[in-house]
């Protein structure tokens, strides 16, 4: 399959129009509201904006080298619309599954403590009425510290977390509320492991990165690591933030607490990424929901994307039904992406309600403009050296709504 891809053969030309965004990226800096930050901007799968600002860390001398285009970050719960998403789109697809099934058709002994009529649609969209999160981790350090020496950072805690979570009860409902939900989306990546029958960062490299040429983009598997079979070039990495129950200031290692003591890999966070890559992968995406070539359909994006038209319908979107549907729609989050709501303040930042996108804990988002085929990546280590550091929720939409009048 022929994929649609961003072009960098030719130098970058910083149209003066963007003045307004390098001020805003220096006085990001200057603010502290990150140590560093690259910006890449997208139109029609072009790049048409791209800077790197301030350095790795101001803490750690050893770590201060400058931010550049290729460093990679750890995306966190932006794994979730990048892997999880994307890879539900593509089992559709092939009749893998369908929106409608229920989970216990994919993992047995789910259904219990109220479970049993959650379907892949109430994870997809967050409204399974699972709790939004659960501290898996501290018991997988108890685990490995008593009778199961060595767990900790493995398969084997993988696979006690699956289990732990088919024994969860539910907090409200299946289908009555939107709640953010990392568990379900560890449920998610279960499925598709089960269904290829590979683990996760297979499946991923497999379906998504390798078709489409993302070369920067991997989860990093912490059993390999250990065993001295994967190296990380952590002098390419952002740091993240000073972990007090690992002790150490995380670099080349998931931040999140379970993804981190699953072994690195799973459906809710773990990814690692640069700018560029996300740049390729939400150009694609972008061509997908214009009918272009692209590893998922336009039918798809649009399903996922605007789900509240149903029955689904082309002709729907087409005619403007999906804006005159807006404000009745449980359109916080769609399937894995989120809409520019209050929360996120992206309607503030100039984006359209047809706007997708999703950001991560660690500092670290991607928003798109179908209207505009417009693409805006901003990768940011917020949280170096503490996750008390919340200046981008101010910062972002401000950010975005210069790039917006930049380009229109």
């Amino acid at each position: 399959m022929t994929v649609v891809q961003a072009s960098y053969s030719s130098p970058i030309s910083y149209a003066p129009a963007f003045a307004k965004v390098r001020e805003l990226l220096a006085a990001g800096i200057e603010e502290g509201v990150f140590p560093g930050a690259v910006l890449m901007v997208g139109k029609r799968g072009e790049i048409i904006f791209q800077e790197a600002v301030g350095v790795l860390s101001k803490e750690d001398p050893e770590v201060n080298n400058p931010m550049r285009l290729e460093t990679v970050f750890d995306i966190a719960s932006l794994t979730q619309p990048i892997v999880t998403s994307t890879l539900m789109m593509l089992l559709l697809e092939r009749g893998k599954l369908k929106l409608s099934d229920k989970v216990t058709r994919y993992v047995p002994g789910f259904g219990v403590h109220g479970k049993s009529d959650i379907t892949i649609k109430h994870l997809l969209e967050h409204t399974s009425g699972l709790v939004h999160w659960h501290p898996f981790y501290e018991e997988i350090v108890s685990l490995s510290a008593s009778s199961r020496m060595g767990i900790l950072a493995s398969s084997t805690a993988k696979d006690y977390v699956y289990q732990q979570v088919s024994r969860l009860g539910l907090k409200h409902k299946p289908g009555t509320m939107q709640v953010f939900s990392d568990v379900g989306y560890i449920i998610l990546g279960q499925i598709a492991e089960r269904l290829i029958g590979a683990p996760l960062n297979k499946i991923a490299y497999k379906m998504i990165f390798q078709p489409l040429g993302m070369n920067s983009t991997t989860y990093i598997d912490l059993p390999m690591l250990k065993r001295g079979a994967l190296e990380a070039q952590t002098d390419m990495v952002a740091p993240t933030e000073y972990c007090a129950w690992r002790k150490r200031t995380l670099i080349a290692e998931a931040h999140d607490d379970n993804a981190w003591a699953m072994g690195g890999i799973s459906g809710h966070g773990g990814l690692f990424t640069t700018a560029r890559d996300l740049h390729i992968f939400a150009s694609n995406m972008l061509a997908a929901s214009l009918g272009l070539d692209s590893i998922v359909s336009q039918k798809s994006i649009r399903e996922f994307w605007y789900p509240w038209v149903e029955p689904f319908a082309p002709k729907a979107v087409a005619d403007g039904q999906i804006r005159s549907n807006y404000s009745e729609a449980p359109h916080k989050w769609r399937f894995g992406w989120e809409g520019p709501n209050e929360d996120n303040r992206m309607l503030e930042g100039g984006m359209s309600p047809f706007a997708v996108g999703h950001s991560g804990f660690t500092g670290c988002s991607v928003w798109l403009e179908p209207e505009l085929g417009l693409d805006i990546i901003l990768m940011t280590n917020r949280i170096h050296p503490s996750r008390n550091n919340k200046k981008i929720l101010d910062y972002r939409p401000k950010i975005h709504e210069a790039v917006i009048a930049a380009v229109i």
